[in-house]
């Protein structure tokens, strides 16, 4: 019996799918989750054979839940419930694509016929998640602002998009288009996702179909095949998260909410819950007080923000992380820096 979980705010059209499957026979095994985070925490919890998911979703939607499934169970079939907005976008992304979509609202009967076809031997040899081109599709296509981290073994790229459109993107060697073409054609990327573009001009004039293309026309010049048609690698390993510090922000008493950001403001980790936070741009104000360490006697550790009715925030740095911090009411900033101090400010 094959595990299928299935994915959507809306209640009742969930349990019209789980019906109208259950109604097949004792073929599979449904799951329902209503929102990116619960669907993570039900692949934690069993193998699931089959990912079918909308777009749209509230806690996590369902770009994010992409991203991580690309990451974290890159062999798992996807079908995207998504509405396309000209048969020429979706006979582009049938060119490139490595999951199956369907048109809202469903035709049942294709439903089915597609679980069906996901689930093949054959299907599944060559379906490896979500790929780079793939995923900028959706993206175009649902006009989403977001900062996409890229990884490609020991490579990280950055895309900046705003509202379906990309705006900058970032190598160690590279910016803009040219850093795009680059990032586009790399081989087994995996996706991680900020909700939030992290640039505000626009350093790219090409639409994002055009750099499709144009990386893929490049590098099939380079005679390096597009790695969508090669039987799939297994993933670059994705890079141990500084648990330390990670532990002390969601145990310490003192703290309310936090964010984590890389050195591109890109957000890492947040507490639950953590809004404005997350739209933050700390880098801003971290560079500012980095001239505070010419002054004599002192060298720059935290800067601490008094807000209206007695908000306390606290920026940090450690190394290439920057990390922003509401204090609970009462709560004393040495508290947080003492217990921070180990993870934080040690080489």
């Amino acid at each position: 019996m094959k595990t299928l979980l299935l994915v959507d705010d809306e209640r009742p059209f969930l349990l019209s799918l789980r019906d109208g499957l259950a109604a097949l026979g004792d073929r599979y095994r449904i799951l329902l989750a209503s929102d990116g985070h619960e669907a993570l925490q039900a692949l934690q919890g069993r193998p699931v054979d089959l990912l079918v998911t909308d777009l749209k979703l509230p806690v996590m939607d369902g770009f994010q839940l992409l991203a991580q499934v690309s990451r974290d169970y890159p062999y798992l079939p996807v079908i995207v419930m998504t509405a396309f907005g000209t048969p020429e976008i979706e006979a582009r992304l049938t060119r490139v694509q490595n999951l199956h979509y369907l048109e809202k609202p469903l035709d049942f009967d294709l439903l089915a016929q597609t679980i069906e076809t996901a689930l093949t031997t054959e299907a599944r040899s060559y379906i490896r998640g979500i790929t780079l081109a793939t995923f900028l599709q959706l993206v175009q296509m649902e006009q989403k602002s977001c900062t996409l981290k890229i990884r490609s073994r020991d490579k990280t790229g950055y895309l900046f998009i705003r509202h379906g459109e990309l705006l900058d993107a970032l190598t160690a060697s590279a910016q803009g288009e040219a850093a795009a073409l680059e990032i586009i054609a790399w081989d087994d990327t995996t996706i991680e996702m900020d909700t939030v573009c992290r640039r505000d001009e626009k350093a790219i004039a090409a639409s994002m179909s055009y750099l499709l293309m144009e990386a893929y026309r490049l590098k099939d010049e380079a005679q390096q095949p597009v790695s969508a048609a090669m039987t799939p690698s297994p993933a670059p390993p994705r890079p141990a998260p500084d648990t330390r510090l990670i532990e002390v922000l969601q145990s310490s008493p003192a703290i309310a909410e936090y964010a984590v950001f890389d050195r591109v403001n890109f957000l890492e980790h947040h507490s639950l819950g953590a809004g404005p936070l997350m739209h933050i741009d700390p880098t801003v104000y971290l560079d500012a007080c980095q001239e505070l360490v010419a002054f004599p006697g002192g060298v720059f550790r935290y800067l601490l923000f008094n807000t209206g009715r007695n908000g306390r925030h606290i920026f940090l740095q450690r190394q290439q992380r920057r990390v922003v911090i509401t204090l609970r009411k009462g709560a004393k900033p040495e508290q947080v820096l003492a217990a921070l101090a180990p993870s934080l400010f040690s080489a």
